[in-house]
């Protein structure tokens, strides 16, 4: 079981399974393996399947989630960039995907910086699709990530859903190498986990004004676009 601390409303992962290069990653909730009807592994899932309306309820919590993180970690903005992590086919992030867009706008709310162009890494088959632990760290193997040196201290790489953190690890060292001694934070929506190893599995930890606003998300885009 990976222990988990409460910061700021968030769940703060000090260690992963796999943590090079990483100060701490942080999520929303736990995306449940083993019980996809709990509500928030079903929003998650939403938001893997590419439906706008749980984009819209994720970039919700996450305006209000991030800049309270950042408050809490007293980081200077002004040195600080947001970054998002690649999917599996990218060369480099497609500002249009959910995870660039939504890291972006949480930059300028933070008053932070963002690149989408920082990060790059070689195409490779989708690690969900893989079910070993060798087989996902070998198919990573081929991304080979790299960055580029950059005008901050400290980095936020944005994702969907950390399980073991390999991908996080590999960015966070890609960053160290073109950027020496800087921090670097994961920022995940969620933790995927097993009920068997899970402290939580109902996610009754979540504040419950994320509830909330992931809810209004979701009301504020099916009013948007059922008037079209």
């Amino acid at each position: 079981m990976i222990q988990y601390n409460t910061v700021a409303g968030w769940m703060e992962f000090p260690y992963l399974t796999v943590s090079h290069g990483l100060t701490a990653t942080y999520a929303i909730a736990y995306k449940l393996k083993d019980r996809n009807g709990e509500h928030w592994t079903a929003r998650f899932s939403r938001f893997k399947e590419k439906r706008n309306i749980a984009e819209w309820g994720a970039a919700t919590v996450l305006y209000k989630a991030v800049p309270a993180l950042i408050e809490h970690l007293a980081v200077d903005v002004n040195r600080t960039i947001f970054l998002p992590a690649l999917s599996s086919g990218e060369t480099l992030a497609d500002p249009n995907r959910a995870i660039p867009w939504i890291a972006k706008e949480c930059a300028r709310v933070c008053g932070a910086g963002y690149s989408d162009t920082s990060l790059s890494k070689n195409p490779h088959q989708k690690i969900h699709t893989i079910y070993n632990a060798d087989g996902r760290t070998a198919e990573l193997d081929k991304a080979n990530y790299r960055a580029a040196t950059m005008p901050a201290d400290t980095f936020f790489v944005f994702d969907d859903i950390v399980t073991r953190g390999d991908t996080l690890s590999r960015i966070a060292l890609a960053i160290h190498a073109a950027n020496p001694n800087s921090t670097v934070y994961g920022i995940a929506l969620a933790k995927s986990e097993s009920v068997g190893y899970c402290p939580n599995p109902d996610n009754n930890q979540v504040p419950t004004l994320w509830n909330n606003l992931w809810e209004q998300g979701e009301q504020a885009h099916k009013e948007k676009f059922s008037k079209v």
